[in-house]
């Protein structure tokens, strides 16, 4: 995503409430990125959205720029003790501000799973359940 960044200088964004990427986290990425190419002919592209912390992988649906993210969880990501979760797509909502609509997910009865932060050269997030458990992730581009 930070590359694609650069390369749409002027472009302000996803606006509010509108999909804006899809992340797949997998115990097994070199699976998942061939079981995804070979089932819709999606391309991955190493990234350094993560600044080296981790590998992540972007992928293209047909599109000129990427669709999400495929990232392998490792035992480093969680605190100690914690069990690894399990593979999961998560699915981004652009927001005008994730700060407030995290406190505003709240009161309505949401519950922050990973507070608002910034992502390195991209933007700020966070993750959010529902009322009802249903989890997806906010963001706003820098």
């Amino acid at each position: 995503m930070s590359e694609e960044v650069s390369e749409m200088a002027g472009y302000a964004g996803p606006g509010h409430g509108e999909f804006c990427w899809t992340e797949i986290a997998s115990t097994n990425a070199a699976k998942c990125k061939e079981f995804y190419s070979n089932v819709f002919g999606w391309t991955f592209k190493d990234s350094d959205a993560t600044d080296g912390a981790f590998a992540y992988h972007e992928f293209s649906t047909g599109e000129d720029y990427p669709a999400g993210g495929l990232y392998e969880i490792t035992a480093e990501m969680c605190s100690e003790g914690e069990p690894l979760p399990s593979p999961h797509l998560l699915t981004y909502i652009g927001v005008d501000d994730v700060d407030a609509n995290a406190q505003q997910a709240v009161e309505l009865g949401g519950r922050i799973i990973r507070p608002p932060m910034d992502i390195p050269n991209t933007g700020r997030f966070a993750v959010i359940a529902d009322p009802t458990g249903a989890v997806f992730a906010t963001f706003k581009m820098a």
